[in-house]
């Protein structure tokens, strides 16, 4: 009789690298308050950049038609919904390998207290949304002169 257990090192290794990042997964979506991703099929990435006048978000949505694209804001949450439709399947293909990601989105991020949500812009152009969302006046630097009467 063999009593020796068969060792598995690499299945062990695969076990604690899934378990490190759901562990990490969950750290940091936690700590992320600025930015919310709602269940989906799939999330969109985003760069979000500043400039004096407004703040810029660019979302990636390859493949999603304008029309299936929804935005909105409500008490300063802004939102980016939609879906992207998944191409119609035919008996004269034989498929190996389905990678691209179909079916609902959702993304919604916390505004700034001054931006003005009345002018937000939006443009859709190659798979690209673009918001335009404008600082209100106050939210602008304004340089103070520095007098040498003083």
């Amino acid at each position: 009789m063999n009593n020796l257990m068969t060792r598995k090192p690499i299945g062990n290794l695969f076990n604690l690298h899934n378990e490190m990042g759901r562990l990490f997964g969950d750290l940091l979506s936690s700590q992320d308050s600025d930015v919310k991703t709602e269940s989906a099929s799939w999330v969109p990435t985003v760069d979000i950049t500043e400039t004096e006048n407004d703040y810029e978000i660019h979302a990636e949505l390859p493949g999603v038609k304008e029309s299936d694209i929804n935005v909105s804001v409500t008490d300063n949450l802004l939102t980016i919904k939609g879906e992207k439709q998944a191409e119609e399947k035919t008996d004269e293909k034989n498929i190996h390998r389905v990678e691209r990601r179909y079916g609902s989105f959702q993304r919604s991020f916390t505004l700034p207290r001054q931006v003005d949500t009345t002018q937000i812009k939006a443009g859709y152009k190659n798979g690209i949304l673009t918001l335009t969302i404008p600082k209100v006046e106050e939210a602008k630097p304004t340089e103070i002169p520095i007098s040498t009467d003083a």
